[in-house]
């Protein structure tokens, strides 16, 4: 059976991916929720085996968290680092191991006034250079648990149970 990991599995599009793909393959998992030993942004031994062992890698991850989360920390040194960390690290695991991989992108990546969608812009760019494929995700969230993070779909939803309260 094929084993297919995914990077950002504890995320909204890693969770329903992962539930999705493990009734065909074998899923592997890999997020910073999980275990500190999951943070892409460092080199160690967990993440080495988990890409070396998968036939092909979903990366998801990165240091994102809607609206509000961009508005407070996108022109920070420690969210651009982060991402930088973060790929960095990755991408170099997937070319020594020449994996076949998908990177999670942005509609953003056109938008080179937003670091973040710099950042996503610069992962589009090494995916092509080796054996990735990009997908641009355009608000693909469902409700938010975690209030500082701010989606449009989930912006919407507390609207509507916010005004239902009311009434």
């Amino acid at each position: 059976m094929k084993k297919i990991l995914i990077l950002g599995s504890e995320g909204q599009i890693g969770r329903a991916l992962k539930n999705y793909l493990s009734e065909k393959y074998t899923v592997l998992e890999c997020d910073i929720a999980n275990s500190p030993l999951e943070d892409l942004r460092k080199k160690n031994q967990k993440i080495d085996k988990l890409v070396k062992a998968s036939d092909f890698v979903f990366f998801l991850a990165f240091d994102v968290g809607g609206s509000r989360y961009l508005q407070k920390y996108q022109e920070s040194y420690q969210f651009i680092k982060n991402n930088l960390d973060l790929m960095s690290k990755t991408f170099e695991l997937l070319k020594k191991y020449n994996k076949k991989f998908l990177f999670a992108s942005s509609q953003m990546s056109n938008m080179n006034y937003s670091n973040y969608g710099i950042l996503k812009l610069i992962g589009e760019k090494i995916s092509k250079t080796t054996n990735g494929l990009v997908v641009k995700f355009w608000n693909v969230y469902g409700l938010e648990k975690d209030i500082s993070k701010s989606h449009v779909i989930t912006d919407f939803i507390l609207m509507a149970i916010k005004n239902k309260l009311k009434e």
